[in-house]
């Protein structure tokens, strides 16, 4: 079977005298061994996706033979009977540069098996695609038991049906009350077949204010209705009442139930339970439970905010102290570099000088075979590029130390610029696959505020921005101040709002998102931390144009 070993020739890896080494090519058969002997299927093939290498593990769990696969193109050839590697992601890789999901896959045999397939690019030394790498796990198990999961949780629901349905069969068959009816508060009305009544309690007569004489026989349905009680027919379980010369509220129940002797419906028992008090409290506890809830919620997420923020600071302090001895040692490395070139050049002037040619015509060659003048060159442009990239980790470390300000939890003064850079840098992943971003940062003053809160209402209102974009888009972000106000304008060209959700926006808990996919607490909070900072936000949005959310921050001198 053709292993790793074998494809050495076809990548194109330039990294100068790294094969020479006796421990690299160690490490090399090492990984190979790893990869022939890896427990997922590993394929890789050429840009143009055809097979040149596959795993015995690729090959157990397919049942192709090794020669059935190599050379073989799925992409182009797609009705030939071989494993289609990748199915509907070609398109995906060649543009995003990777795939990842789960799929259903057949064998040589024509059976079918689940597996979990990772699709990435190989790129060389010049950073170019040289090969995509397809790494599949054989997933069928899972999935059987997910199946069996939900097969259960069915059953389950099934049966708890059932046992409602009993309980609301219990319910019905309770037995007449002669003799309870007027040891209770609540309207109790027994009535026969054709909705007469034949009893009832002291509460319906001094509803009514009528005697048990004027009410006997009548219909219930006709008395409550005349009295300020309409009930609805047919009439639901637990239909609510409310009676308007008084305002009370009555919860309705009927119960109708069978003649022994008959076995057939010879009347039923009809409930008016008075909940005006309950609904009152009930009122008052949803509402005291829902501002609990919308606290609740927004103190967490506060605090996780805090968390976050204090993490990253750790974080930033951690990586700073190393970034620190790294560059300097690269700058030494330069340094030495330039002494052995010094050195290099100072020797290869004496060789020139010297009288025996063939000993200068020897080291010139040897100077060459080992690519003496190359290495020092490559060498000072990899200490270049390593200085840069340090560079870039310190600025990235910077802004993550400026977006969490965990030393800065008080009001101080700060540049609201600085906060939307510092934010920006850190939310740029959420940002860059969705929306080319346009920044007009104005000349603004500082101002005395919470910077850790202001970094989070610009990183709630950018992240929206970028939801709101379905393919690609724009995301304008500006600044200015005026009449002693600092203004903070988001934009974005996304799929914009109807004047309905515009009106609900700010809510808790109220999204247009999927479920699972928001909470409906990020506007909510922004526009609490805005409030708090006596300012205030506004938006303007169309359906299909796109939405602006436009931030006023007053201008407070600093302490």
């Amino acid at each position: 079977m053709q292993s790793v070993h074998n494809l050495k020739t076809d990548f194109d890896l330039e990294v100068v005298n790294f094969m020479e080494l006796p421990e690299s090519e160690e490490l090399y058969r090492t990984l190979a061994r790893a990869v022939d002997q890896s427990a997922s299927s590993v394929a890789i093939t050429d840009t143009e996706g055809t097979i040149e290498y596959v795993n015995p593990k690729f090959c157990e769990n397919t049942g192709y033979d090794l020669e059935e696969l190599i050379g073989r193109n799925p992409v182009k050839d797609s009705c030939s009977q071989f494993p289609d590697i990748f199915g509907d992601a070609w398109d995906t890789v060649t543009a995003c540069g990777e795939w990842r999901g789960d799929r259903q896959s057949r064998r040589k045999s024509g059976g079918t098996f689940w597996e979990s397939v990772t699709i990435s690019q190989i790129r060389n030394g010049e950073n170019e695609i040289s090969h995509y790498l397809v790494v599949r796990e054989d997933i069928t198990a899972r999935k059987k038991a997910e199946y069996e999961l939900q097969k259960n949780k069915a059953e389950l629901l099934m049966k708890h049906e059932q046992l409602n349905s009993l309980f609301q069969q219990v319910e019905r068959t309770k037995k007449e009350w002669e003799g309870t009816m007027d040891c209770i508060g609540d309207i109790v009305i027994l009535t026969d077949s054709e909705d007469r009544i034949k009893r009832c309690s002291k509460a319906l007569l001094e509803l009514t204010n009528e005697p048990y004489k004027g009410i006997s026989g009548r219909n219930w349905r006709e008395l409550l209705s005349e009295h300020g009680l309409p009930v609805p027919d047919p009439t639901s379980p637990g239909t609510e009442l409310c009676h308007t010369a008084s305002g009370k509220w009555f919860v309705l129940n009927a119960y109708p139930f069978t003649d022994s002797s008959s076995n057939e419906v010879s009347g039923a028992v009809i409930t008016l339970h008075d909940t005006t008090v309950l609904k009152q409290f009930t009122s008052e506890l949803e509402k005291a439970y829902s501002d609990l809830k919308s606290t609740q919620a927004k103190v967490v997420q506060q605090e996780k905010m805090a968390s976050i923020g204090q993490l990253a600071a750790g974080v930033a302090h951690e990586i700073n102290n190393p970034m620190g001895f790294i560059s300097s040692n690269l700058g030494t490395l330069g340094k030495y570099i330039e002494r052995m070139s010094d050195f290099i050049q100072a020797k290869s002037d004496a060789i020139e000088s010297m009288p025996d040619k063939e000993i200068a015509e020897a080291l010139r060659s040897k100077r060459k075979t080992l690519k003496l003048d190359y290495i020092l060159e490559d060498g000072r442009e990899l200490i270049k590029e390593s200085l840069d990239g340090a560079e870039r980790v310190r600025t990235i470390v910077k802004n993550m130390k400026s977006f969490s300000r965990v030393d800065e939890a008080e009001c101080k003064p700060a540049d609201i610029n600085e906060c939307i850079d510092s934010t920006i840098n850190i939310v740029w992943n959420e940002l860059k696959y969705k929306a080319s971003l346009i920044k007009e940062l104005g000349d603004i003053p500082l101002t005395g505020c919470h910077p850790q809160q202001i970094n989070q209402v610009i990183m709630n209102l950018l992240v929206n921005a970028s939801h709101a974009i379905e393919e690609r888009g724009e995301i304008t972000v500006r600044t200015w101040h005026e009449n002693g106000s600092i203004f903070i304008s988001i934009s974005d060209t996304g799929c914009g709002m109807t004047p309905e959700v515009i009106n609900r926006i700010f809510e808790p808990f109220y999204t247009t998102k999927d479920v699972g996919k928001g909470t409906g607490l990020g506007l909510s909070i922004t526009y609490d931390i805005v409030k708090s900072h006596n300012g205030e936000i506004t938006v303007e949005s169309e359906p299909g144009k796109g939405t602006t959310f436009t931030v006023r921050l007053p201008i407070v001198e600093g302490e």
